[in-house]
């Protein structure tokens, strides 16, 4: 069956793929009676392409941080940069008070999916903002130890032009 989520009107839409990732969370939440589901729940294989676009990050204790366990292709191309290996902290302007670490830092706390919507920063002119569906996931169904993050890049749109001649 198809979740439909509520989501504040001030940012885009989810994509279908966003959307598609949520209600399979969602609904291995319900399996485990509310508990976190676990990367188990999530085969590459099930989610095909999507996985391109997908960023996992490890989330590391002790001091918190947060490792790139694996960063999509898709995300590659839009911002020519591939952070797999490398801890957020050790990335400048994205360590411990930055938007994307509070963002992060709040899906372990809250052990729930957040959506938000992120300027993007890149060589791409034809891309407006970033969307990101972050998703906590944990072995033991209580601590939150993986986050997936769900990519969308966001467009601008075509300008038409009025032109006489």
């Amino acid at each position: 069956m198809e979740q439909k989520y509520t989501q504040n009107n001030a940012l885009p839409k989810m994509s279908d793929h966003q959307q598609a990732f949520l209600t399979r969370w969602v609904n291995r939440s319900a399996d485990i009676d509310g508990g976190i589901p676990s990367r188990k729940n999530f085969p590459p294989h099930r989610f095909g392409r999507l996985m391109s676009q997908v960023i996992v990050f490890d989330v590391l204790r002790s001091p918190l941080d947060f490792h790139f366990r694996l960063f999509g292709t898709a995300v590659r191309d839009y911002t020519h940069q591939d952070y797999t290996g490398k801890n957020l902290s050790d990335l400048a302007d994205k360590g411990p008070g930055s938007k994307r670490w509070a963002l992060l830092e709040s899906v372990v706390d809250k052990k729930k999916p957040l959506y938000e919507v992120l300027s993007y920063i890149g060589p791409s002119v034809s891309v407006k903002s970033v969307s990101v569906l972050l998703v906590p996931m944990a072995n033991d169904h209580q601590n939150v130890d993986k986050i997936f993050q769900v990519t969308n890049f966001i467009k601008h749109r075509p300008m038409e032009l009025n032109i006489s001649l």
